[in-house]
This record gives structure tokens, C-alpha cells and sequence, in this order.
């Protein structure tokens, strides 16, 4: 199906296919797509609402197209959300996947540069001082050497550019802003994936269980004032569709379950750059505040969980907190900063 084709579908009030998808998706990705065209079917697929089966094939095509990298480790994680909350919390998942690796985990954290927020994960770990721009076979060996390693998109995914300047003129979330936390470059069969609208759980649970995902849980949250985020919530209600063996599960946390406090958002706001990579070093530290520390730990403990290093969420947190508190998670960045700076890039 050519994108004109999949255009008149939709026009016709129909769903596309996953083979219908893949292949519009693949021809977008080899540059065959008109500008005209590409928009008009990324509109229409807003306007109708994507179902699970068009993310799969996007999904699948977008992972066609990208370079990729071979995971020595089976139960490797990713801790990517979509972005697009506007919560403007400072970057929860980031510290997580490095409190995760310090704890036991195996993190390929696939990210970006700022899409919500005012620094992305790709921003904040660059100006803590880690490479984030590194070929397949640099990240395959930081990944064995470290048990961290960072999958800057731009780089893995370079067909994108026919889509940037579309969709920075139609200036408005398609299905593109979902695809981010489905097409790491490692394709991880564990993941804690964040989306910025709670009725994309059970759609994301679904397309993860297409593609052969193991253990993924993916979340919504939102404060008592009903503001969404794509991060565990310790401000309210986190809604969550989890995927393991086969099998989706949907239903809620609150931090009180889990002997955490509830906070208002502004507790866990982040700031510029410069405020969001001090943060980081603050919660290494204990000095960030019991919200911020709260935050990190609900998630990082959901990441053991996935990760399986601990059978709940409940024994990820005490897991995650045990080695916060007692500096394994400083050392470890501290080590993957000595390893960067080895580095000739």
C-alpha cells in the first residue's frame, strides 16, 4: 500500500492493516512519501485515533529501517516514556535506569533530546558528562562493560528526517510521538514505557505483546488535579497495563501502597539543564528532598521489578532505595563518567 493509498482508506473511514502500515510506514522511511501526502495521512490517523494494529506496523517499519544493537544481556531494560506530559518534572526516568543499573539491571536507555520537558534524557546526560552519541558496536561494549548504555534516536534512526520537517510544520502529536519507547535500537523484551495519555496503556501493552515483549509495564500518572504525566505518579493515581507471559493486567498504584508519600507536583518540578543535571547529582547525594527522592525510587523500584530483580514493585523500591542510600547508585555513575571519558569520540 502506497501512502496515497492508505490516504483514501482512511479517508474512507477504515483501519489500516499492519501489513498496510508497515508498508506506507516503510515507504515514508525511504523517502518516497510526498510532504502533502505524509501529512495528510498522519492527520487522519489522529483524527480517527491509531489503533494498536497501525502502531505495530509503524512499529515494524521504523525497526526495518534502523541500525541496530545486539544485546548481551536477554534481560536488558529500557526506561523511555513518550515525553509530551508537559509535567515539567525533572528527569525521573533517567536518574531511575541509573539507580536500576546500580541495583543489578542491564539498562539500553533509548532517548532524545528534549520533547516536553526543557532537557530531555539525551540534554541531562550529556551535561553530567556521559557520551550520548556512540556507534552500535561502542554501545554493545559499554552495555557488557558497564551495564549502561545510551541510545541517542537521531543516530539509530536516520530515515526520520523525511518525516521532521512535516511534522514540525503541522506542529501537533501523531503517531510518530508514540513510536520512541517501541523502536529502541536493541529491541528490549523488558521494558518501563511512560505515555502521556492513559488511554494509550492498554494500546502500547497490546503492541508490546506483538512484537514478543517479555515483562513491560506500561504506565500513565496523574496528580489529584487530574494533570498527566508519563512517569509513576507519587503526586496521585499511576494507571498501568502490564505485560508479562503473554498476558496484559490493568490496574492502579498510589505511592501510599507502597510506603510513599504523595506529593503536589511542583515538589518534583525540574528546571533548566543546568537545575535538572544538579538534580541528578542532589538525589545521588540524599540532598534533593524526600519528593524528588520518593519519585526516583517508585520508578526505579518498578524497573528492578521488570528487570526481574525483585518479584513486586514493593521489593523493587527496597531494592532500589537500599542502594541509593547506601552510595552504589553515586558510584556507578561516577563509574560510567570514568568510562566516558575514556572514550575517543
Amino acid at each position: 500500500m502506497t501512502t496515497k493509498e492508505a490516504v483514501r482508506a482512511l479517508l474512507s473511514g477504515r483501519d489500516l492493516l499492519i501489513a498496510e502500515t508497515e508498508s506506507v510506514v516503510g515507504e515514508v522511511m525511504h523517502g518516497n512519501a510526498s510532504d502533502i501526502s505524509l501529512a495528510s495521512l498522519l492527520v487522519l490517523l489522529r483524527l480517527k485515533g491509531e489503533t494498536a494494529d497501525e502502531v505495530i506496523g509503524a512499529v515494524k517499519a521504523i525497526r526495518a529501517a534502523s541500525e541496530k544493537v545486539t544485546l548481551p544481556d536477554k534481560n536488558t531494560i529500557d526506561t523511555c516514556g513518550t515525553g509530551g506530559d508537559a509535567a515539567g518534572t525533572f528527569n525521573i526516568s533517567t536518574v531511575a535506569a541509573i539507580i536500576a543499573v546500580s541495583a543489578g539491571a542491564s539498562v539500553a536507555k533509548h532517548g532524545n533530546r528534549s520533547v516536553s520537558s526543557q532537557c530531555g534524557s539525551a540534554d541531562v546526560l550529556e551535561k553530567i558528562g556521559l557520551k550520548i552519541s556512540v556507534s552500535p558496536a561502542l554501545a554493545e561494549q559499554l552495555l557488557q562493560e558497564t551495564h549502561f548504555t545510551f541510545l541517542f534516536a537521531p543516530q539509530y534512526h536516520k530515515a526520520m528526517k523525511y518525516v521532521a520537517g512535516v511534522r514540525r510544520e503541522l506542529g501537533v502529536r501523531t503517531i510518530f510521538n508514540m513510536l520512541g519507547p517501541l523502536t529502541n535500537p536493541a529491541e528490549v523484551k523488558r521494558q518501563v514505557v511512560g505515555v502521556y495519555d492513559r488511554g494509550l496503556t492498554g494500546i502500547f501493552a497490546k503492541v508490546l505483546r506483538d512484537l514478543e515483549s517479555e515483562h513491560c509495564v506500561v504506565l500513565h500518572g496523574e496528580t489529584n488535579e487530574g494533570v498527566g504525566m508519563d512517569e509513576a505518579s507519587v503526586c496521585g493515581v499511576t494507571y498501568v497495563s502490564e505485560l508479562k507471559d503473554g498476558a496484559i493486567n490493568n490496574f492502579k498504584l498510589v505511592p501510599e501502597d507502597f510506603g510513599l508519600r504523595r506529593w503536589k507536583l511542583q515538589d518534583l518540578a525540574g528546571g533548566g539543564l543546568d537545575d535538572n543535571a544538579q538534580i541528578v547529582w542532589q538525589l545521588l547525594d540524599g540532598t534533593a528532598g524526600d519528593a524528588k527522592r520518593d519519585a526516583a525510587l517508585f520508578a526505579a523500584g518498578i524497573a528492578c521489578y521488570v528487570a526481574g530483580l525483585a518479584d513486586d514493585i514493593s521489593q523493587g523500591i527496597v531494592r532500589a532505595r537500599t542502594h541509593l542510600e547506601n552510595g552504589d547508585t553515586k558510584r556507578t555513575l561516577e563509574m560510567l563518567l570514568q568510562r566516558h571519558a575514556q572514550l575517543d569520540l
